[in-house]
């Protein structure tokens, strides 16, 4: 957890400017409904910016920042649409993803980042968000889905565990889970055109999918990593990619500019950042502000910039912890209790390992949906008062009120002598002999075993590398 709380939703006022209309795609040059004029579009993604800083932060490197600034404008400005204020962001969030938000604001995870080996791949992804932007892909969907209710607010609120599940792309899913198969197809070939048109060796891309299938397989997970979740498959990618890449006449004068890329993304942090709460053996711990708490067993975790959330696997209750402005455990339950459609039960005084604090039950009735119950407790802890809150349908409180209880209670200081898990970094390093995959994984001390470090490098688990190859490896900071 790693700031304060905050939910993200897309709106679209139809006014004057939202009329019913048809549009010329820029992209295809064939007309398709529209009902968000180009003005409204950059303002919807322009208000998702801070919205992913504040849910997922942006990785605190301008070196790296301005370096995939610069590759994504180059392609932005030679595309279909030019004049959109495009903007590109480094997400400081561990999973492997890309998103784009209307009118030409593209995010990148510093975890799909690793997982990739040139700037020619880094090309491929960013040019298949850009198309996403260019193709109208975005409004599209949002058209199609507000045709029938002009004037009704388009939002998205994370509420179920399957939006649990993606926990910080959970912005990403606002607008690419509505992308279909044919527009996916699309976006990868106008993609491919627009690295292809920088003279990028697109015999790169091919690798990206390659490497995002191993990740899938390698989880054990049907849906793979978040791009991949995010990005419904059209097909087998690898061998379309490959296909189109195959067409090229000539290769000569193409770029990878893999040393460039590697140098870039040396000394990146790798995987989640312990310092900011981790999930382990049942429990969240917090090392920086020295909390922890039990996680059911079985239940969705995510820990985000904005809160940690837990999520009953069939979407029946959800627990979350984040922090509040108020100055007291008092002061924030009369304010929570002051929120319309609340009703407080009373409101006890607690004392969790030390930490003070005032939990009490609620039941409440949103506007839209069923009546919730649920159980807050406010607690001070290291200078910070802490709102937990679980909640279920007034249905399901039976089933699930007396974890939520157990959960909120067992909020408590670490202890004095608790060992926490130390935060891991990409290292690139020369290697001054053949050396294989399994003894660099050896090498890195626990940091990362053989077959990640495999996918990593974007090759097989049993190779040797030869000496004087640059390669990435990972070590504890």
């Amino acid at each position: 957890m790693r700031g304060v709380m905050s939910v993200i939703a897309a709106s679209v006022l139809m006014g004057s400017a939202g009329v019913m209309g048809c549009a010329t795609n820029p992209v295809t040059g064939q007309s398709q409904l529209s009902l968000v004029s180009e003005s409204q579009e950059i303002e919807m993604g322009r208000s998702q910016v801070p919205a992913v800083q504040q849910s997922m932060g942006f990785v605190a490197d301008p070196a790296l920042q301005s370096y995939v600034s610069t590759i994504g404008m180059k392609m932005a400005r030679a595309s279909e649409r030019p004049q959109l204020p495009w903007e590109f962001h480094v997400v400081d969030d561990p999973m492997v993803n890309a998103f784009a938000a209307p009118g030409g604001f593209i995010f990148v995870t510093r975890g799909i980042l690793a997982v990739m080996n040139s700037e020619a791949e880094l090309a491929g992804v960013l040019g298949h968000e850009i198309a996403h932007v260019t193709a109208k892909h975005s409004v599209a969907q949002m058209s199609t889905g507000l045709g029938a209710q002009l004037g009704v607010l388009a939002a998205a609120i994370i509420s179920k565990s399957d939006a649990v599940a993606q926990g910080a792309g959970a912005v990403a899913t606002l607008f690419t889970l509505k992308y279909g198969r044919d527009q996916e197809t699309q976006a990868d070939q106008i993609g491919h055109r627009y690295a292809l048109t920088q003279r990028y060796d697109v015999r790169e891309i091919p690798k990206t999918f390659m490497t995002l299938e191993r990740i899938g397989a390698a989880s054990g997970s049907a849906s793979g990593p978040s791009f991949l979740a995010t990005h419904p498959d059209p097909g087998n990618r690898v061998a379309k990619t490959q296909a189109w890449a195959d067409t090229v006449s000539s290769y000569a004068g193409l770029m990878t500019d893999r040393d460039e890329f590697l140098t870039r993304i040396n000394g990146m942090l790798y995987g989640a950042d312990p310092a900011e709460g981790y999930f382990e053996n049942g429990r969240f711990l917090h090392p920086a502000l020295r909390f922890q708490f039990d996680v059911p067993s079985s239940w969705l975790t995510v820990n985000q910039k904005a809160a940690v959330v837990l999520g009953e696997p069939n979407g029946q209750a959800q627990i979350q912890l984040s922090g509040v402005q108020q100055s007291s455990p008092q002061a924030a339950m009369q304010a929570f209790q002051q929120q319309q459609g609340i009703q407080m039960g009373s409101a006890q005084n607690i004392s969790l390992g030390g930490s003070p604090g005032v939990i009490a039950e609620f039941t409440a009735t949103p506007q839209q949906g069923q009546q919730i119950r649920g159980q807050v407790l406010m607690v001070q802890h290291a200078g910070t008062v802490f709102q937990f809150v679980g909640y279920a349908t007034a249905q399901g409180w039976g089933s699930h009120g007396g974890t939520v209880s157990s959960v909120l209670r067992s909020f408590r200081p670490t202890a004095s002598n608790q060992v926490f898990q130390r935060a891991r970094a990409l290292r690139v390093v020369t290697l001054q002999r053949a050396t294989s995959i399994a003894t660099l994984a050896q090498q890195s001390g626990g940091a990362i075993e053989t077959q990640a470090l495999a996918i990593l490098n974007g090759v097989d688990g049993n190779v040797t590398l030869p000496a004087g190859r640059r390669v990435k490896t990972v070590g504890y900071r």
